[in-house]
């Protein structure tokens, strides 16, 4: 009982020494507004204390998390890295022939216009990066599109998705060749038209980049044939399924050959003495 007794005690002597220290602060934050300035100060730095050791906790909780992160990312692009240097070992003859003649520009696409007749994209390259209208768009196994328009960081691109789009491309192995264009409506199918009689194609064979224009490099594969037809006994069109969905796409390469200049400066000569 005595011991109880003297619990007692402690306890309300503890609760009138709070409630005089919470009386003496309201008298003292009420009639000075210097004191009240310091003490709201003090309980500012307090509450930031505690807030920077919560969001140090809350970090030291994550962190496990976040290293779990970069390590799938960093196995990723070693998974990456690897395709890239097989692909360059199997293509090292092509990679020759493109040396001294493009260069490849890389790029994002931060825009892609989905399920439209005229589809487009916007890539993170512009003017300042050497950019130009005319330029192709390509990835290892696509056409994705040319350069339409150019800003200082920016270049809008017409995409090999739209109706009004045509790539010369041929059957790979052969000398026959047709115009490459979306079917307007498929997701990766397109349709290789006007292609001669005599052209000896299958299906399954692939279809590539012809290199019969300055604005893609030859020979890049862009698909399989799945179905031939004769048209009007005249010639073949040839469905392709394409090997990359553009769609999908995140990152592409824009082509830069580099004596465009004075291909397109003769072109134009002749077009001025036909006039």
């Amino acid at each position: 009982m005595k011991y109880r007794a003297s619990s007692y005690k402690l306890l309300i002597t503890i609760g009138v020494f709070v409630a005089l220290e919470i009386i003496s602060i309201v008298m003292i934050t009420s009639n000075s507004i210097l004191q009240r300035y310091l003490i709201m100060d003090g309980v500012r730095s307090t509450q930031v204390f505690f807030w920077k050791k919560s969001e140090s906790i809350r970090d030291f909780f994550t962190l496990r998390g976040a290293n779990q992160a970069l390590q799938e990312e960093n196995a990723m692009l070693r998974a990456k890295l690897s395709q890239v240097e097989n692909y360059m070992e199997d293509h090292r003859e092509e990679i020759e022939t493109y040396e001294g003649l493009y260069d490849f520009i890389p790029a994002t696409i931060i825009k892609n216009t989905p399920n439209k007749q005229h589809n487009y994209l916007i890539l993170n390259r512009g003017s300042k990066d050497g950019v130009r209208t005319e330029m192709g768009v390509v990835t290892h196994n696509s056409i994705v599109g040319v350069v339409s328009a150019v800003s200082e960081n920016y270049c809008y691109v017409i995409s090999f998705m739209n109706k009004n789009q045509k790539v010369s491309a041929m059957i790979s192995g052969t000398e026959y060749f047709g115009l490459l264009s979306w079917d307007g409506h498929s997701k990766n199918d397109a349709t290789l038209s006007e292609v001669p009689l005599q052209s000896m194609a299958a299906v399954g064979d692939t279809v590539s980049t012809s290199g019969y224009s300055t604005i893609f490099p030859p020979d890049i594969p862009v698909g399989t044939i799945t179905d031939i037809k004769e048209v009007s006994g005249m010639y073949k069109d040839m469905k392709v399924e394409l090997f990359q969905e553009i769609r999908s796409l995140k990152y592409v390469y824009l082509v830069q050959r580099h004596d465009q200049e004075e291909i397109d400066a003769l072109s134009d000569s002749q077009k001025a003495d036909k006039q």
